[in-house]
């Protein structure tokens, strides 16, 4: 589906980027915010890239992994609003984050299991 307006999906108020999808949006710092991220907003890095390696460069492995999941999460989001019309509040997508981040625990977990037997 070719998507005429250029204009973020979610507030509908600015110009839908890299930055604005994952930094800028007013729904997605709030999901920062729920998540105990909201410290990755704290840069205001010029590029997505930048931002992402400052990220990385100051996180915890936890925190980097959780980060993970939620730019994920937020993606798909983000994709099921554009192309099926879906729309989510900032808390459902960060209780989605959280079940995605202690599924792969529980993943990383049985593995650790299953190489001890």
């Amino acid at each position: 589906r070719i998507v005429a307006d250029a204009r973020c999906p979610r507030c509908k108020l600015e110009e839908e980027d890299c930055n604005h999808i994952f930094r800028e949006c007013s729904t997605i710092k709030d999901v920062w915010r729920f998540i105990q991220l909201s410290w990755v907003l704290n840069n205001a890095q010029d590029t997505f890239w930048n931002w992402l390696t400052w990220v990385f460069s100051r996180g915890t492995t936890e925190q980097c992994r959780i980060f993970c999941c939620g730019l994920w999460t937020i993606w798909t989001n983000r994709n099921k609003l554009v192309y099926e019309n879906r729309q989510t509040t900032a808390r459902d997508i960060s209780y989605k984050i959280s079940d995605f981040f202690a599924e792969l625990k529980g993943i990383e977990e049985k593995k650790h299991i299953l190489a001890d037997v």
